[in-house]
């Protein structure tokens, strides 16, 4: 009983010291408001580890989003998988191609990797270019122009605008709604000793 009184005053007082930082008028600003910060710093969180194996775990994990991402454009919404499967243990990169499938325009999508090595592509946008499936098996996904392990590489390359998904009134409280959790859940392994 004792143990949960000082495991939700931690949580509380972690909660309280997020939100002075990072509220308006906060030290940074990042989640402020406005949004109007770079990339958000910690930018991963350290959520309960994915076990992924295969697509539908990837798809099982994704649909728990995907109502957050309506107001996002296809780099945005990559960024913001990319930053939800990262942060939940997932080994996530960027693809990304200048001019997918020869049509003029670049795309973004991602690569997943399970424990075997094997790689599974992942486009939260398909729907915007008129791929088959959020787990497309179409070789066009296996052709890019270049890879970022993560999204400091992605942004110095492709630029914060195109990236920024945190500015999204929607994307931002699941962001929100997972510092919380992942505060929580380090407050309790503190607690467990």
């Amino acid at each position: 009983m004792a143990r949960n009184g000082v495991v939700l005053a931690v949580v509380a007082l972690i909660i309280g010291a997020y939100a002075l930082l990072h509220g308006d008028g906060g030290i940074d600003g990042t989640f402020g408001a406005d949004g109007t910060g770079g990339v958000p710093d910690p930018y991963y969180l350290e959520l309960k580890a994915a076990d992924v194996q295969n697509p539908d775990d990837v798809i099982r994990y994704s649909s728990s989003i995907r109502g957050y991402t309506a107001g996002l454009d296809v780099f945005e919404r990559a960024a913001f998988y990319e930053w939800y499967l990262k942060s939940t243990g997932f080994d996530v990169s960027f693809a990304y191609s200048e001019d997918f499938r020869g049509r003029g325009a670049d795309h973004l999508w991602l690569l997943v990797k399970n424990k075997k090595g094997e790689v599974i592509e992942v486009d939260p946008s398909f729907t915007a270019v008129g791929g088959p499936s959020m787990v497309p098996l179409s070789p066009e996904y296996t052709r890019y122009d270049r890879e970022f392990e993560g999204i400091f590489e992605a942004e110095e390359a492709l630029g914060l605008e195109r990236l920024a998904w945190w500015r999204d009134e929607a994307a931002q409280e699941v962001l929100n709604d997972n510092i919380i959790l992942a505060e929580k859940e380090r407050a309790q392994r503190m607690a467990e000793g």
